[in-house]
């Protein structure tokens, strides 16, 4: 009996890793693709481009932040930093946050994973949807958020 579990166990093991590296062979030249482009994107657009096209305006810098941010292999951890590293660089607030939400949401690698596991109307529309949320949000920080940073007052601890 005990023999039998084992043999189940190791079974169903050797199938998840072999459906992971299964996936992991689908997703790889999208994943490379998508290093290039983020390569490119930061060898080609030094500072004083990024200030020129994401820090005037309060439009036309989210559209292209989200362009930019969607054949990005970056996920929801990885895209932080970018998206600091552009607002310290001049892109505005709504800017960096377009690209913070089009990233994750549509990468090259995302789109390769959804096409494997939903169906191809769903592949579309989840980019497009990404797009459209990240490109609203943008446009909403605009013109609606602040781009000062809100000081709050530390805690006070209870007397006693």
């Amino acid at each position: 009996m005990a023999c039998f579990f084992m043999e189940k166990t190791f079974g169903i093991m050797y199938n998840i890793l072999a459906a992971s590296w299964d996936l992991y062979l689908d997703v790889a030249i999208f994943m490379l693709f998508g290093f290039l482009v983020a390569g490119l994107l930061y060898v080609f657009f030094k500072t004083d481009q990024i200030k020129r096209h994401l820090g005037t305006g309060k439009i036309k810098p989210v559209f292209l932040s989200a362009l930019f941010g969607i054949p990005l292999p970056l996920c929801s951890c990885g895209v932080v930093p970018v998206a600091a590293g552009l607002k310290k660089q001049g892109a505005n607030s709504g800017a960096a946050l377009s690209f913070m939400i089009a990233t994750p949401e549509s990468g090259v690698d995302s789109i390769a994973v959804s096409w494997a596991m939903l169906d191809p109307i769903m592949t579309i529309i989840r980019p497009v949807a990404g797009f459209v949320t990240a490109v609203s949000t943008g446009i909403a920080q605009n013109f609606f958020g602040s781009d000062k940073p809100s000081r709050q007052e530390p805690a006070k601890k209870p007397d006693g």
